[in-house]
């Protein structure tokens, strides 16, 4: 499985959550409000450079889908449970009530969030984010950098193959990424 445009992050223990426990809360909130919100904290993937890679993707007709692989490391932040979202950090809405993101400042808005056990060649996914995009996603997810917009570009043929265990996988939906407090 790969689709052309993805955003893919580590996922794992977050503030005081196992990763199973998180699952169970993102499928509660899918159900309960047709889509679920992925929070994340730190400078990679900010809104301001995720829309544009959406907007993007739209322009080809293509959904962006969400690949989660597993990581081991404990997440903790000072940054306590989030009440409000917004889409310009100006106009801030209240979360809708059974949400649930903790530690977090910024929002993917997804959708079916599958269990899933599949490799993807980090290789063969060229990232759009960082000082110099371009650079293959093997290259650019390295030290704390651990996520990214990619594109599937399988043209790349020079570099030995490195997989990536894809354990989850959604589907990016409006508004796509938020600023949550």
């Amino acid at each position: 499985m790969n689709h052309k445009y993805i955003i893919y992050m580590k996922a794992g223990p977050y503030c005081g959550y196992s990763l199973e426990e998180i699952e169970k809360i993102k499928n509660n909130e899918d159900k309960l409000y047709g889509k679920f919100y992925w929070g994340y904290g730190g400078v990679f993937c900010h809104p301001k450079r995720v829309l544009p890679f959406v907007e993007e993707s739209m322009k080809s007709g293509q959904k962006i889908y969400v690949y989660f692989s597993i990581t081991n490391s404990k997440f903790n932040s000072p940054i306590p449970l989030c009440h409000f979202k917004s889409t310009n950090k100006e106009n801030w809405q209240p979360l809708e009530p059974e949400v649930v993101l903790v530690g977090n400042q910024y929002s993917l808005v997804c959708t079916n969030l599958q269990k899933t056990d599949f490799k993807i060649n980090s290789n063969e996914y060229i990232s759009m984010l960082g000082d110099k995009p371009g650079k293959n996603l093997n290259e650019y997810i390295r030290y704390r950098v651990d996520k990214s917009c990619a594109i599937y570009n399988p043209t790349i043929t020079n570099v030995k193959p490195k997989n990536i265990t894809i354990s989850y996988v959604s589907e990016l939906v409006e508004p796509y990424c938020i600023y949550v407090k």
